[in-house]
């Protein structure tokens, strides 16, 4: 009977379950930080890419400005003639689509990275700007499924 009772040296049961709870407790706080840590990486790429994109956009604007709105010098006023910041008109996929723009889904649709951002261009211009042949224009690039949204703003001057 005492070869049962000696004394091996050993780990017992509840020192080796003990131990594996507190590796499993450390592995999954580090992991649930590599998570977090790789969603924080996607969404702040996510919004770099819409910022370089609406900027991108707006310099496009500026260079061929009749590819994405109204011509300013038409006979009667472009629909966003008077409007204001607070109430400017839209410029949209949907907008592009009724009004027979070309390459509606490249420029206001556009595929990045396997990504579809929508592109809003939000446009006005008062009387002041109207004079000095200015246009105001902000541009917003949306990833609409995770709520992304990045705009920047700037004038582009035509000529009559």
């Amino acid at each position: 009977m005492d070869h049962f009772m000696k004394d091996s040296g050993g780990a017992s049961l509840v020192e080796v379950v003990a131990s594996l709870l507190i590796l499993s407790v450390l592995l999954l706080t580090f992991f649930n930080l590599f998570v977090f840590t790789n969603k924080a990486a996607h969404s702040s790429q996510d919004k770099l890419i819409g910022t370089y994109l609406a900027k991108a956009t707006l310099e496009r604007v500026k260079a061929d400005p009749l590819s994405y709105i109204d011509p300013p010098d038409s006979a009667e006023p472009p629909p966003y003639a008077g409007k204001t910041k607070d109430d400017p008109y839209v410029y949209s996929y949907d907008v592009c689509k009724a009004k027979n723009f070309r390459d509606c889904e490249t420029l206001y649709l556009p595929l990045v990275n396997g990504k579809t951002y929508e592109i809003c261009l939000y446009v006005y211009q008062d009387l002041s700007d109207r004079r000095l042949n200015l246009i105001n224009v902000a541009v917003q690039a949306r990833l609409e499924d995770k709520g992304i949204a990045s705009t920047v703003e700037g004038f582009v001057r035509y000529e009559p």
